[in-house]
């Protein structure tokens, strides 16, 4: 037959609530006040030698005892219980520039500059090719001009053509490899239920709740019983020996 277990550290301040609540019955301080224990001083006399047997009066109920800690290691060991940890996520990519995204930066901008500079030049060109052309001096540099602004002109008719083409292109590819604005939830690592850690919680607080009543009922209250029957006697003797001697 294996002893009981002696109480743990950490159940300590479990018995000392359960000894506050012993003390504080209505049949203790009834037993108190019969045996003229009513200060403080008395009352923490009492509380001092329940503690200091602490351990004689938790073997009282050492099977509850013993069932609540199996419950509790049970607990602590148990998977649900274990601090589960997030599995690496992949290194995200938003943010960093490939090394195209540069040259597809640059297309839109030289599809507004180009017509916009060949147009400008067409009409810089033709504006004074004709008014070269009034001068009868001035004619092969007026020609010169013409020609000139009239191949600008083609240039910027070609470019804006190929600026709209490449604008629509752009928007196109923007429009199908845009991301999905509702992307599908992750699939997180496998993790226990957390149901299963409320019920070994449950588990636990009852049979925490089973130790402390029988501790209270079985362990902490015959004791203070017995303790105040043991102080009740001297006190009787005395009162008797008094009235013989009247």
């Amino acid at each position: 037959m294996t002893a009981p277990p002696g109480l743990q550290a950490e159940d300590r301040p479990d018995f000392e609530r359960a000894l506050h609540q012993a003390l504080r019955t209505a049949e203790i301080r009834e037993a108190l006040r019969r045996s003229g224990a009513t200060g403080d001083a008395d009352v923490q006399r009492l509380r001092s030698r329940a503690l200091v047997e602490s351990e004689a009066i938790a073997t009282a109920a050492a099977p509850e005892y013993a069932a609540y800690l199996r419950q509790r290691a049970a607990a602590a060991m148990s998977p649900s219980a274990a601090p589960v940890t997030p599995a690496p996520s992949a290194p995200s990519t938003v943010g960093v520039p490939s090394p195209t995204a540069g040259v597809r930066g640059l297309l839109p901008v030289l599809a507004v500059l180009a017509p916009a500079l060949a147009g400008a030049s067409a009409a810089a060109f033709l504006l004074l090719g004709g008014l070269l052309k009034l001068f009868r001096s001035q004619r092969e540099p007026a020609e010169a001009l013409l020609t000139a602004g009239l191949t600008s002109a083609t240039i910027a008719a070609v470019t804006l053509a190929a600026g709209v083409a490449c604008l629509l292109a752009t928007a196109v590819r923007h429009r199908t490899s845009a991301p999905d604005q509702h992307p599908r939830a992750r699939r997180l690592p496998h993790t226990y239920p957390p149901h299963g850690r409320r019920r070994n919680d449950a588990a636990v607080a009852t049979a925490r709740d089973a130790w402390l009543r029988a501790l209270l009922h079985r362990g902490i209250l015959p004791f203070l019983r017995d303790r105040l029957k043991t102080s009740q006697k001297p006190s009787r003797m005395n009162q008797k020996s008094e009235k013989g001697n009247t």
